[in-house]
């Protein structure tokens, strides 16, 4: 058997496992009451409770679910402040969790950080930087989390020409580093493409440079890996084509920065093959690999023969990486677009009687699998026809499920207020099964599935609005 079957970075190697659909169990939890609600978290399973954070604006709430997901209790935290505060990120943890928040005071802004047992108990607090006046140009925090989800990279984008980042480690409260990098004017939104911290505290900031036709001789990645020793930058040559989506990753079991996406030739809006790029933390030589999509590939992604007709694709998007033990990847990507209707398009005016309406399409799902040198070893197309108006997509899509030896792929089969959903599962060869996974009629229930959180090997957390309610679905397999 061929060694890039090896499968996933989390995934048993078990190839030869039975793949009928398992006996499923759904829960659904009480109804909430949503109306007045700024925001919400699913933070995941403490002990033997399913928590979720409330953010009502001028009041934060962390509210637990049993085992029949029946809610148990309820408790404000009173110890964030009411006024000024920006949620960033809720963290779960294995025995715990965090919130962290922008606090802005008498001009002065300062990131904190607050830890919580699973009773929403308040363990230990730290003030991670403070930012000072900056009345001109307040910070704009973001953050991106490690694959443990127990080191943060916060970074400033306000500065056009420099990026303030912290690295943060959650089980020690410890600030890992401090650093600010410097660009050109307006680097930050023309060139950076990826940013993404490993375990380890390593940040990596990917820019890309000259994707275009014109001058495509000098198109290249430039990779920037910060940390507390150090800065190293990796330069990455794109001679020969044109990047139209991608992602990146931190390997940490290979140690090593990890990319993947999608390419055009003559036109970066039109995607006609897959690349796979992977980069040591040792300094080692980076290794680039780009395969066009073959004709059968096309054929079913489009449904049609291909052979005289192709013009590659103009609405597909990476949306996951899921990294292998090999070292290689699984490319994950949808096909999305978005029309606008009932307006003078590019006019700046409106029609009268006429308001704008926006259609969203979430359509078919791929997945290219490429070993460690980026060749590709299957791919396989999982179908599906998602459409919806107004309601920028949240209940399209899907939640992707890592499993002991194979992944499933959870959606609505269509957007309306009584649906069907459906499955796919797929193995680690890339050959699947698409099962009815249930049907919501008489059951008040709208699924965000890309909402969703896998909260154990065999189960997942799906919230549900409907009418301005809110439910927890869990569906165990």
């Amino acid at each position: 058997m061929h060694k890039g079957y090896l499968f996933f970075l989390f995934l048993a190697i078990v190839l030869n496992a039975p793949r009928q659909l398992a006996a499923q169990r759904m829960v659904v939890s009480d109804a909430i009451s949503i109306r007045n609600d700024y925001g919400y978290e699913l933070i995941g399973r403490l002990r033997d409770r399913v928590l979720i954070f409330r953010d009502q604006s001028d009041n934060f709430e962390i509210q637990a679910f049993d085992a029949q997901l029946h809610l148990s209790w309820s408790r404000e935290l009173n110890d964030i402040e009411r006024r000024g505060v920006q949620i960033l990120a809720v963290i779960g943890g294995k025995n715990d969790f965090s919130v962290v928040y922008k606090l802005r005071r008498r001009g002065t802004t300062t990131l904190v950080l607050h830890k919580y047992d699973p009773g929403a108990n308040l363990i230990d607090s730290v003030t991670i930087k403070n930012y000072g006046e900056r009345p001109f140009n307040p910070p704009t925090l973001d953050v991106v989390r490690s694959e443990d989800r127990n080191v943060l990279a916060i970074f400033n984008t306000a500065e056009r020409s420099q990026l303030e980042v912290c690295c943060f480690r959650i089980d020690k409260m410890q600030t890992l580093w401090d650093r600010t990098v410097y660009f050109q004017q307006d680097y930050f939104d023309s060139y950076v493409k990826s940013m993404t911290v490993g375990n380890n505290g390593n940040f990596f900031l990917v820019s890309e440079f000259n994707n275009r036709r014109a001058k495509l001789d000098d198109h290249s990645f430039r990779i920037v890996q910060v940390s507390a020793g150090p800065d190293r930058l990796y330069e990455v040559p794109l001679p020969d084509f044109l990047t139209s989506d991608l992602k990146f990753t931190v390997d940490n079991l290979n140690q090593q920065l990890v990319g993947a996406g999608l390419f055009g030739d003559k036109n970066r809006d039109r995607t006609v093959g897959s690349f796979y790029l992977r980069q040591p933390f040792t300094g080692e030589n980076f290794v680039l690999q780009y395969n066009p999509f073959d004709e059968q590939f096309m054929s079913v992604l489009r449904r049609k023969d291909s052979e005289d007709d192709f013009k590659g694709l103009n609405d597909a998007d990476v949306s996951h990486l899921v990294l292998r033990q090999d070292g290689g990847v699984l490319l994950v990507a949808e096909r999305h677009h978005e029309i606008q209707r009932g307006s003078a398009a590019g006019r700046g005016f409106w029609r009268e009687g006429m308001r704008v309406v926006v259609d969203f399409y979430f359509d078919d799902v791929f997945m290219i699998a490429m070993d460690p040198k980026g060749n590709i070893q299957w791919h396989t197309v999982l179908h599906k026809k998602q459409y919806s108006q107004d309601d920028e997509g949240i209940f399209s899509s899907y939640l992707l499920l890592r499993m002991a030896d194979q992944l499933h792929v959870l959606f609505n089969d269509e957007i309306k207020y009584e649906n069907s959903c459906s499955e796919y599962i797929v193995s680690a060869a890339g050959e699947f099964d698409r099962n009815s996974l249930l049907n919501t009629n008489g059951l008040a229930l709208r699924l965000r599935y890309r909402e969703g959180l896998q909260i154990s090997a065999n189960e997942c957390i799906i919230p549900s609005e409907f009418r301005n309610r809110l439910k927890l679905v869990l569906l165990r397999f």
